[in-house]
């Protein structure tokens, strides 16, 4: 278990991922583990416990023999006595090999209290292992989210900038077409109509001038050109002949 438990983690970091599912998985594992152990020692205490309680009641036994021994033999019937003797000394076998099954019982129990304080510290080892990495993986990925709100945000307040430029330069041109209006109105080349909007008549009389202007043009170029001069001299000439 504690060698699955390392590998686990040796993956993680080199994998660079944290699979919380696994990791308490196996925690709650180890957790169980321990837990049998435990349970393990408490049987073993508990049978060398009841090993122990016999040991003394043979004691005991085996004391009230020898008196009932001894009073045979005061009494001077011998057969008795070696008859409770004999009952004494079996009790003693039994006392015996129950001493050394304590004794095993008891070395026993030491090795799994040994173990259960071992499973323990790396039981709380990998605990803490995984708390770390489990709290550093929370940081790292609420670090993450809150980036992209700010990129989210960043990228919204770009737009909203883009958008409010767009107002703003459309307002520019509003206000430049206001004053170029006023200014003509003031200086008497447009009318201050109200039968439609100053930027209706505006638009209206200055296609009238740009149409006015675009004639006068016309009209210089084909003064101005010799070949028309020219034909206009002969058609003089022709008419006065």
């Amino acid at each position: 278990m504690w060698k699955r438990a390392t590998r686990l983690f040796r993956s993680e970091r080199a994998a660079g991922e944290v699979d919380r599912d696994e990791l308490e998985d196996s925690y709650r594992k180890q957790v169980q583990l321990l837990q049998n152990v435990r349970r393990g020692v408490a049987d073993v205490a508990t049978s060398r416990k009841r090993v122990e309680l016999q040991i003394t009641q043979l004691g005991q036994q085996g004391q009230q023999l020898q008196v009932q021994a001894q009073a045979a033999l005061d009494d001077g019937n011998e057969n008795a006595a070696r008859e409770i003797l004999t009952r004494k000394v079996g009790l003693e076998k039994m006392a015996a090999e129950l001493t050394d099954q304590y004794t095993a019982l008891r070395g026993e129990e030491d090795k799994l209290s040994a173990s259960a304080h071992k499973l323990q510290a790396q039981v709380e080892a990998f605990r803490n292992k995984k708390d770390t990495l489990t709290a550093r993986y929370a940081a790292a990925e609420a670090q993450t989210q809150i980036q992209g709100a700010f990129t989210g945000v960043a990228a919204e307040v770009s737009e909203v900038g883009l958008a409010m430029k767009r107002t703003e330069d459309q307002a520019r041109a509003m206000e430049a077409k206001a004053g170029a209006i006023e200014e003509l109105v003031a200086e008497g080349i447009l009318d201050d109509g109200t039968a439609a909007s100053k930027s209706e008549s505006f638009d209206r009389q200055f296609d009238a001038l740009s149409a006015q202007t675009d004639v006068e043009a016309q009209l210089e170029e084909l003064q101005a050109d010799p070949s028309r001069s020219e034909e206009k001299g002969t058609i003089e000439g022709d008419d006065r002949g």
